[in-house]
């Protein structure tokens, strides 16, 4: 299911029977085949609060990739595994961003690390993918409107399958905006005000440290 500003069309009528008949705190059986469960949320515990220098590109995406891979040996102060990469990254896509950063780095007590990374556009995403990785802890990178995001956390409506693939409808998207130290920190994407169409894309980060 590709995220969209509206739900998709095959469940449009399961939306319509619930919402005649179900409490907003209950979970109810939706037709013969789902489970409904209205506005989950899931955060990402423990995000790093790295706050850029200044308002400049390269320290928004300093701080931002920091607060993504959530460990600071990796990035980006001094002697960190990925300064150097992210300091030249300036004006690059998130997609030659994962680029740059995928493979071998080493920690500054000569350990080494490999970066995996995943991108998808704003038009291919889909929920799954971003529920999947906040519910595993891994925050997520976004372009949204030219600026550079960290997405943490997800507001959604999610319908349990007894048979098949769970289905889930994001309402709300939970954003920090790294520029900012105050309450200008935390954003939101809302699916029913905002525009999609300017999410140019996400890029997901993984950490594996050798052993």
């Amino acid at each position: 299911m590709q995220f969209k500003l509206q739900p998709p069309a095959s469940i449009l009528l399961l939306m319509i029977t619930e919402s005649c008949c179900v409490n907003a705190n209950s979970q109810t059986d939706v037709g013969p085949s789902y489970v409904f469960h209205p506005n989950q949320e899931v955060r990402v515990a423990a995000l790093p609060s790295a706050v850029a220098v200044s308002t400049s590109e390269s320290a928004v995406l300093a701080a931002s990739v920091a607060t993504a891979v959530m460990e600071r040996d990796v990035c980006c102060g001094p002697n960190s595994a990925l300064e150097d990469q992210v300091a030249s990254a300036n004006k690059v896509s998130l997609r030659e961003l994962g680029q740059k950063l995928r493979g071998k780095h080493y920690l500054d007590d000569g350990s080494s690390m490999i970066v995996a990374d995943q991108y998808w556009s704003g038009a291919s995403v889909n929920a799954e993918d971003i529920i999947s990785s906040l519910m595993a802890q891994r925050p997520l990178l976004m372009d949204w409107s030219d600026h550079l995001y960290v997405l943490y956390g997800a507001v959604f409506d999610e319908y349990i399958a007894y048979s098949g693939p769970n289905i889930h409808v994001i309402h709300t998207l939970l954003l920090v905006d790294t520029r900012f130290s105050d309450r200008r920190r935390y954003v939101s994407f809302d699916r029913q005000t905002d525009d999609w169409g300017k999410v140019t894309g996400l890029l997901a980060l993984a950490i594996t440290r050798s052993k």
